[in-house]
């Protein structure tokens, strides 16, 4: 140890900021000074402290580097016109990172021999900060992701940082997604399948310049809402569900409900018991891809919201016994009878649909005869009710999408979907394990 001693201190004294702040960390540990007799004054001390280090350590790494890349080139090549001396600056999650930078001219072609081997380009972001931006731009407004980096790391971007990343990385994720349709041989026993949509605020920016104020870029824009389709799959009795979004057509969102079934594991022998709010191109859907395998149940939720609206003109006097004895006729299949108690109520056809809760009752469920087998289900343990994907559409895609306020591009919008089911079903460190050349 002795014979090491003196080595690391030759070595020191070429980076005197570095050896001043290894002698800072040391007299906090030797003799605390002021009022950091205080276990959270040491700690913040210490925080301070080591972001200082390693913004002084990149920079030192990054001089050494540029000298070694300039003397090998040099080697290598001979001499070669010297252009000088260039900038380079780039963030961190230690702050932000400045060296000049030799560059020369070779083969009339500009080389920068730094930033060629360390992959740097200057106002870049280290990936590692790519990675913090991204999950603060994930998950709150890009507006308080400079606030939350300053809170917690201590340092500064520019405004417009956290859109630009965390919508670049989006898209790469979205450019990964894969969809498989083979079923495996083997699989669960039952596989539970919920899809669902939730609308998100679109802006569309028209190409044609207004007359009225070419400068006003606000008359180009209008906003509306278009459909989110999420869905979920996962087997009976797992609690961790498969994710899959899209704001394409009802056949794309028919291609992830058979993908997630299937990472979800599903196989030729499975039965995919699907639960839904009713609308017909879910039921479609399901059944196009599941085949004879999947069945198809309304959400007993929805089917009581119509009954409960029934009851007051069915039976005004004693309107919740007659909910309750309906509900428990169609828990147990006896869909006929209910259907029949309603039909002497039903409104005038002069009465418009709003009025008219008895006949828009029994319109659900003529048109849906197939999809009150409860009893059946109720029997397999099986989900009647489809609260799983209403609730994940609040944590999977509104949370973030329908902050207030925030208006989408279609195009990012779909990038963010892509981005918060990657998260919602655990792949981001698998996301930033791979090797992101091309993304930094």
């Amino acid at each position: 140890m002795s014979d090491l001693e003196p080595a690391l201190e030759e070595r020191l004294q070429a980076y005197p900021i570095l050896r001043e702040r290894f002698k800072n960390l040391l007299d906090l540990i030797e003799a605390p000074l002021g009022n950091l007799d205080k276990a959270d004054d040491a700690e913040q001390r210490i925080i301070e402290e080591f972001r200082c280090l390693g913004n002084e350590v990149l920079h030192d790494w990054a001089k050494s580097k540029e000298s070694k890349m300039t003397e090998d080139i040099v080697t290598k090549e001979g001499t070669l016109p010297n252009k000088g001396k260039k900038k380079l600056h780039w963030y961190t999650t230690f702050g932000e990172i400045e060296i000049f930078e030799t560059s020369f001219l070779l083969k009339n072609h500009l080389v920068r021999p730094f930033s060629a081997a360390t992959d740097i380009t200057s106002r870049g972001y280290s990936l590692t900060l790519q990675r913090r931006i991204a999950d603060f731009g994930a998950d709150d407004s890009f507006a308080k992701v400079p606030w939350k980096l300053k809170e917690h790391y201590g340092i500064h971007i520019p405004l417009h940082s956290p859109r630009t990343i965390t919508e670049k990385h989006a898209g790469i994720i979205k450019d990964m997604e894969t969809l498989t349709d083979i079923l495996p041989q083997h699989g669960h026993e039952y596989i539970i399948s919920e899809t669902d949509g939730s609308l998100i605020p679109i802006v569309t920016i028209a190409d044609q310049i207004t007359a009225e104020d070419p400068s006003d870029g606000r008359k180009r824009r209008t906003v509306g809402w278009k459909e989110a389709r999420l869905s979920l799959a996962h087997q009976l009795g797992n609690v961790t569900p498969i994710f899959e979004a899209t704001m394409g057509n009802p056949d794309t969102t028919g291609d992830q409900m058979l993908n997630c079934a299937i990472l979800a594991g599903a196989g030729e022998n499975s039965k995919i018991h699907g639960v839904g709010d009713g609308a017909p191109w879910i039921a479609a859907q399901g059944s196009r891809v599941f085949s004879d395998q999947g069945t198809y149940l309304v959400d007993f939720m929805h089917l009581s919201g119509y009954l409960s609206a029934a009851s007051g003109s069915c039976c005004p006097y004693d309107s919740n016994s007659w909910l309750a004895r309906q509900k428990q006729l169609m828990k147990e299949n006896e869909v006929q009878t209910v259907i029949k108690a309603l039909e002497p109520y039903i409104e005038a056809p002069s009465i418009v649909d709003t009025n008219a809760p008895v006949r828009a009752c029994h319109r659900y469920m003529i048109n849906r005869l197939n999809q009150f087998n409860y009893k059946d289900a109720l029997e397999a343990n099986l989900p009647i009710g489809s609260g799983e994907i209403e609730s994940a559409h609040r944590y999977v895609i509104q949370k973030r999408l329908k902050l207030a306020g925030a208006w989408w591009e279609k195009t990012n919008a779909q990038n963010m979907l892509a981005l918060r089911v990657l998260r919602a079903n655990g792949g981001w460190d698998n996301y930033w394990a791979q090797d992101l050349k091309l993304a930094a």
